[in-house]
């Protein structure tokens, strides 16, 4: 997640701030409330630096839907991005990588790195890069790793 993005509050998270159906953690409430469309990521890591994992908190706010980020910044945009760095195709992925993934991008950074640069070749190493991040991230930034690496080596 980068820092300087700012997110804001879904209808879902205003709703659960009223009503709190999902007895979310004082934690997860606390940075809910936080979250205003005005603060970027690095404010809010700056305002809970010692109490809370700031970066995973948000990601569990973004996938129960109760904050998004602004109309510009989704999967599309941020390949189209990663697209646009001069190089080859598997810099723009490491490049995506990076950017999706921040510090747990080191282990599919180093898969990538030792791909060959051929779109069809990058295939298979963008396969396992999908499986190990299921196996130590998540589902979600998975999905979100495929789905933009099948925008820049032209799946899409």
């Amino acid at each position: 997640m980068r820092p300087e993005l700012v997110l804001g509050k879904t209808a879902a998270g205003v709703a659960e701030l009223e009503k709190r159906a999902l007895g979310l953690s004082m934690a997860m409430r606390r940075l809910l409330i936080m979250v205003d469309g005005h603060r970027s990521v690095a404010d809010l890591m700056h305002a809970n630096a010692a109490s809370i994992d700031v970066v995973a908190t948000l990601d569990q706010l973004l996938a129960l839907g109760l904050i998004a980020a602004p109309a510009g910044t989704r999967d599309a945009d941020m390949a189209a991005e990663a697209a646009q760095v001069p190089g080859s195709p598997r810099q723009a992925l490491m490049h995506m990588a990076e950017t999706l993934l921040g510090t747990g991008a080191g282990a599919v950074f180093n898969k990538l790195q030792h791909a060959s640069d051929d779109r069809a070749a990058l295939q298979p190493a963008v396969d396992a890069c999908v499986r190990l991040i299921r196996l130590t991230i998540d589902e979600n930034k998975a999905a979100d790793f495929k789905r933009q690496a099948e925008v820049i080596l032209g799946g899409h």
